[in-house]
């Protein structure tokens, strides 16, 4: 079947795997596994394109090889993957052309939903999908372990199954916008994108770290693909991939689909009389980087969405409704404003309770040089020395008569550009970056206001990119709900004689000169342009106002745009007012902004609020919770939510074996079988009852050691050494009694912190049954035979399990 242009592929981990985070954890772990937020490992979707991109450029060299027009695949590959325009020898920055953007969109490879809402509040299970990896430096002159250079790494378990959506962006959409959802607009995959995605899927081999040494072993599968013989000699097996290849070496290709365009031009003119407010709420999937800052080779985000980034996606969605139906509307840029996606507060289930955040006035200061409970509006009374008070950062949301302080919750990811040839981050090819992003889970609210008879085509659950890295691992937003109309805000307290001014959101200004003029005596004139009838001067000594920089880039010009001077969000500007205002005009002016570049979020202002009137506003400071979704489910999910397999999943399988290890670390000889201490220091007997343990694996081996033991009990010797007692609890816990071996161990009857849900216990335990007992009679018999004689409760060297424990001390170096 011809692929969609939505689909999803599984990484089907054949061996255990690393790929990691760049960090470690001090004395225990040199290198850590790359985790998602329910703590199960994940691939970035960054590692996912660099090994397919590479396969998928081996099969374009080799099927140019008989193409009639040359690098005809190739161009295929710069088509889905994108140009690499610091690449030596790119196409793209050879002529000077503008990089051609990828078609092709990743999400981040994650575990099941059911996998991870079955370890959520189940910590053994999470910890279970990982494993520790010792390792040491090899001297090149003695040829024996280097000193004080062994290393321990996390390793991911085989047997996982990660899935990653992928889509792409045909010819026709515009900035680059994917569906990334299945259920929204799709079409399909042109038939050369999917030969070239299919083999070079199957080339792939490995993914992260040391896969020259068998780590990282995997099977990328999109759909229709299966792996036969998982557990013997695993080979892929893809019909739809022999079918595109039947007839051998595939003919030259037609050129590739024009890119989707960078942009589209939307008039600026007012086309519509009235106009009214939207909120969409939206909720973060992976983190987003809105670029603020870069210092090094970190890239610091903002803690909102600027509405720049928005605006092309919100316009492209606008569509007018009549009385024929719905269908694309003229909008002019000059009746439209998309506010910045800030930070919200509210549960996600009933988006009418989403409150958005607004930056903390600059007039209130906290208490205790920032650190304190104690905030002071300075427009009503100075705050006294004592209280060490200094200006309060940040977002607050209101809470009925109070505030709430919301700090955003962000993501740090670290990422390395490998070298082609040396198969490493180097220097040359860009080295190791780090974007630091608003964090998965995050509510955010942008405020939109559109003409009246044009809605959003906005569903809920569609997912939008926005940001920084967009294609990957980055930038993926879901749409929670959008309420249309908001209701109607109060309008504004007027003051006789004053007008005190909030800025909500960045306020672009000019002077008489057309100069950027951050100041509050450039709001006051463009206030009394827009208010006509009343004029109003600016009192210096009850106003705090800041400038800030704001920086951008042109898509369609592919240039940095030029830096942006604004009035800073947070500003506050209290006016002398001559003249009557307006009470509706001020609420206009609320809802469509001042200033320039309004259809893009500048401008957001608030006359009189309540946060400028309380001498001592009362706020919270206890953690808002910003977070919605699966990073903030903490609890187990219900039975019938289960849609894993019967078999035991790998994940319990190792989490019960590590049970298992230290539960028989603590459990004494004769605590598993009653009377064996009597045998200590034996190493006769000893060693042939550790035979027999050997012999339970085996085909037949049960009656193997039912004979030793009537063998055992026939000789008058042997009998009088073992006692029947004894013999007859090792009959029933190596033969008779499969439950005796768990109950000894405490693991018996229901452990629900050791299934993925409830019920799974009894395959677990019928999967390890032999192995519990080679665990556990295997320690016992090893204390024994270390101790002279009498009972013995030694420690058992075998409780430590450096494949299993991820929480084990590193050994001194």
């Amino acid at each position: 079947m011809t692929l969609p242009a939505t689909f999803e592929i599984t990484l089907d981990f054949l061996s255990d795997w690393h790929v990691g985070t760049g960090q470690g954890r001090l004395g225990t772990v040199d290198a850590e596994v790359r985790r998602d937020a329910d703590r199960l490992p994940v691939v970035p979707a960054k590692t996912l394109v660099g090994v397919w991109r590479d396969a998928c450029e081996t099969v374009a060299t080799t099927f140019d090889q008989a193409a009639d027009r040359p690098h005809a695949w190739q161009e295929w590959v710069t088509w889905l993957f994108g140009s690499q325009a610091a690449r030596p020898g790119d196409g793209t920055a050879a002529v000077g052309c503008a990089p051609v953007p990828a078609a092709l969109r990743l999400t981040p490879a994650h575990a099941p939903a059911w996998l991870r809402r079955g370890v959520r509040n189940r910590p053994a299970l999470a910890q279970a999908a990982v494993v520790l990896r010792p390792g040491v430096s090899i001297d090149d002159e003695t040829g024996t372990a280097a000193d004080r250079l062994l290393r321990v790494e996390e390793r991911a378990i085989r047997g996982l199954r990660l899935t990653s959506q992928v889509s792409l962006a045909m010819a026709g959409s515009v900035g680059g916008i994917a569906a990334d959802d299945p259920t929204g607009e799709a079409g399909t995959l042109p038939a050369p994108a999917e030969l070239l995605l299919r083999a070079g899927a199957r080339l792939v081999e490995g993914v992260g770290g040391k896969r020259n040494r068998g780590s990282g072993r995997v099977a990328v599968l999109l759909p229709g693909a299966r792996v036969d013989d998982a557990d013997l000699h695993p080979m892929v097996t893809d019909p739809r991939l022999a079918e595109l290849l039947a007839a051998g070496v595939p003919a030259t290709p037609p050129p590739p689909p024009a890119p989707a365009e960078a942009v589209e031009i939307f008039s600026y003119g007012r086309l519509h009389a009235t106009r009214r407010a939207v909120r969409v709420v939206l909720r973060v999937v992976t983190p987003v980087v809105a670029a603020h800052d870069v210092l090094g080779n970190v890239i610091f985000s903002r803690d909102a969405i600027p509405g720049t980034a928005m605006l092309g996606a919100m316009m492209r969605r606008a569509e007018q409704v009549t009385g024929e139906g719905v269908r694309r509307g003229r909008v002019g840029l000059g009746e439209v404003s998309v506010g910045d996606a800030v930070p919200a507060v509210g549960d996600a289930g009933d988006a009418v309770s989403v409150v958005p955040a607004r930056p903390v006035p600059t007039v209130w200061q906290r208490g205790d040089k920032g650190r304190g409970t104690t905030v002071r509006n300075t427009l009503r009374a100075e705050p006294a020395r004592g209280e060490r008070a200094k200006a309060m950062s940040g977002w607050i949301a209101a809470d009925g008569d109070r505030w709430r302080h919301v700090d955003v919750a962000m993501e740090v990811s670290t990422h390395a550009v490998v070298d082609d040839e040396a198969r490493r981050p180097t220097v040359a090819s860009g080295g190791v970056y780090t974007y630091l992003g608003i964090a998965p889970g995050t509510l955010l609210c942008s405020d939109v206001v559109l003409p009246a008879g044009v809605r959003l085509r906005l569903n809920r659950g569609e997912r939008l990119r926005f940001g920084r890295s967009r294609k990957d691992d980055f930038g993926l937003v879901e749409v929670v709900d959008v309420i249309d109309p908001l209701p109607t805000p109060p309008v504004p307290i007027q003051v006789e004689g004053t007008l005190r001014v909030w800025c909500v959101s960045d306020v672009l200004l000019r002077d008489e000169r057309l100069a950027p003029d951050p100041s509050p005596h450039a709001l006051a004139r463009a206030l009394s342009t827009v208010l006509a009838e009343a004029s109003v001067t600016v009192r210096e000594a009850e106003t705090a106002s800041a400038a800030t920089r704001r920086e951008g880039f042109g898509v369609a010009w592919g240039r940095p745009r030029p830096s942006q001077v604004a009035l800073r969000a947070g500003s506050v500007v209290t006016l002398t007012v001559t003249g009557l205002i307006d009470a509706d005009r001020l609420a206009e002016i609320e809802r469509d902004g001042i200033g320039e570049r309004t259809a893009e979020g500048y401008g957001r202002v608030r006359f009189n609020p309540p946060e400028l009137a309380a001498e001592q506003p009362a706020v919270d400071f206890a953690p808002a919770s910003l977070m919605s979704g699966m990073s903030a489910d903490t609890t187990p999910g219900p039975v019938d939510q289960f849609e894993g397999e019967a078999e035991p999943h790998p994940v319990e399988i190792n989490a019960w074996r590590r049970a298992v290890r230290q539960a028989s670390a603590g459990l004494a000889p004769h605590e598993l079988v009653p009377g064996i201490d009597r045998l200590a220091g034996n190493r006769a007997q000893l060693g042939s009852l550790r035979a027999q343990l050997e012999r339970l694996t085996m085909p037949g081996g049960r009656e193997m050691v039912r004979n030793w033991l009537e063998g055992t009990s026939a000789v008058r010797a042997r009998r009088e050494m073992w006692t029947k007692d004894v013999l007859a609890d090792l009959a029933a816990l190596l033969l008779d009694d499969p439950d005796r071996v768990w109950k000894r161990l405490g693991l018996a009857g229901p452990q629900p912190l050791l299934v993925l849900a409830p019920g799974r216990e009894d395959a677990v335990r019928q999967r390890l049954h032999a192995e519990a007992l080679t665990t556990a009679l295997g320690d016992a018999l090893r204390r024994l035979s270390r101790t002279p004689g009498g009972s013995s409760r030694a420690s058992s060297t075998a409780g430590s399990d450096t494949d299993t424990s991820a929480t084990t001390p590193k050994e001194a170096r």
